[in-house]
């Protein structure tokens, strides 16, 4: 696809969605260091440049660094489930971990709605559980990491529970789940939180198939109905196609195409 065939594409499905985005991205750049040398060099000379009041200039690149992403641009609107699709390196995760604010925008901008009190990021389904403790407790453990205070912990528990199947198996300790129990818990908190946009980096790469339907179908009812935005980076397209509305493809940093024909442009990213 031209350059040119790109925008005009762009333009047309930003065209028939909402008006009114919940996140606007508005040429969007970031840059990396392939030489740990020259990363900590660049670095402290940053900090001297901030400590002086000057602001490093990110506008080039310079030697040893790439764009892990360029010029990116496109909105997320309400009821929207986008899928973000590209080969390792593409820049799927970094895109997603500006999105969810953990990682510094450095050049371009990316606007929240005012309606936005909410924001959940999940990179890593099953990190931050402890072994030893309970899957309760690290249910309270991790609760609090994505922002969750104890009364809403509890008020969701009952749901945590009955999603994860995990039963009386909620008091034994974590580190005697099977790799299936700990995925199930893990997931059933993440979709016990009311949160207005949730971004998922690779979160269903695990087998349990029933259990992956049973989250899919909650997803796409928690997320294409109530003015809420769900962003998955994944590898699975054809098991998750039918989730999302809209597709993003990204190549060395850059979106290469977006539509909101989500089996036709699975058709065409898998074929090319």
């Amino acid at each position: 696809m031209s350059t040119t065939d790109k925008q005009i594409s762009m333009r047309t499905d930003e065209a028939t969605l909402r008006p009114i985005p919940l996140l606007k991205v508005t040429g969007l750049h970031k840059k990396f260091c392939k030489d740990l040398a020259y990363n900590m060099y660049y670095g402290i000379k940053d900090l001297v440049s901030y400590f002086f009041g000057l602001k490093p200039d990110y506008s080039s690149l310079r030697n040893n660094e790439f764009w892990a992403l360029h010029d990116i641009n496109f909105n997320i609107y309400e009821d929207d489930v986008i899928i973000l699709a590209g080969i390792n390196g593409s820049g799927k995760t970094t895109l997603t971990r500006m999105l969810a604010g953990i990682y510094e925008t450095e050049r371009g901008t990316i606007e929240y709605h005012k309606k936005i009190k909410k924001i959940i990021s999940v990179f890593a389904i099953k990190s931050g559980f402890n072994p030893i403790l309970t899957g309760r407790e690290n249910v309270y453990l991790k609760a609090a990491y994505y922002g969750m205070s104890r009364k809403e912990i509890e008020a969701n528990m009952n749901f945590i529970i009955s999603f994860s199947d995990i039963g009386s198996f909620l008091d034994t300790p974590f580190g005697k789940y099977s790799s299936g129990m700990k995925t199930r818990l893990a997931m059933s908190l993440v979709l016990s939180i009311k949160s207005d946009i949730l971004f998922i980096d690779e979160g269903f790469s695990f087998s349990d198939s029933k259990f992956k339907a049973k989250c899919f179908k909650f997803l796409k009812e928690e997320y294409s109905k109530k003015g809420r935005a769900l962003i998955i980076a994944t590898h699975r397209l054809t098991e998750i196609g039918d989730l999302a509305n809209r597709l993003i493809v990204l190549e060395k940093g850059e979106i290469i195409n977006t539509t909101v024909d989500v089996a036709k442009g699975i058709k065409d990213y898998t074929t090319s």
